[in-house]
């Protein structure tokens, strides 16, 4: 899940989670399908990480946009995968966009 950082780092919790409701029936209705696993929101605050530096105001000092959270989802493939992120509430609002990636698996 992807939002503009600097605008929800200005929200008070109350404002930041307020979509809580209908992100939560969402997740609720991928659940019902047997098809989600795991996720969170993440915190805005956060160290950005280089080979020289470690930048203590967050990833978001360039870019208007970071990564707020992430779903761990089951999908048959990745058409089905965006399908899902597509019903999102946050996305059809038109409030955050998500970036579907398909996790790879180490062998031990």
């Amino acid at each position: 899940m992807r939002e503009d950082l600097k605008k929800i780092g200005r929200y008070t919790d109350d404002e930041r989670f307020s979509n809580m409701p209908i992100m939560q029936k969402w997740i609720e209705s991928i659940a019902e399908s047997g098809n989600y696993i795991e996720g969170n929101p993440l915190d805005i605050k956060g160290r950005y990480v280089s080979k020289n530096e470690v930048l203590s105001d967050g990833p978001f000092i360039e870019a208007k946009e970071g990564v707020s959270g992430f779903d761990i989802i089951k999908a048959e493939n990745l058409e089905q995968a965006v399908a899902f992120a597509q019903a999102c509430p946050l996305v059809v609002q038109g409030l955050a966009v998500i970036e579907v990636r398909p996790m790879s698996v180490l062998s031990e």
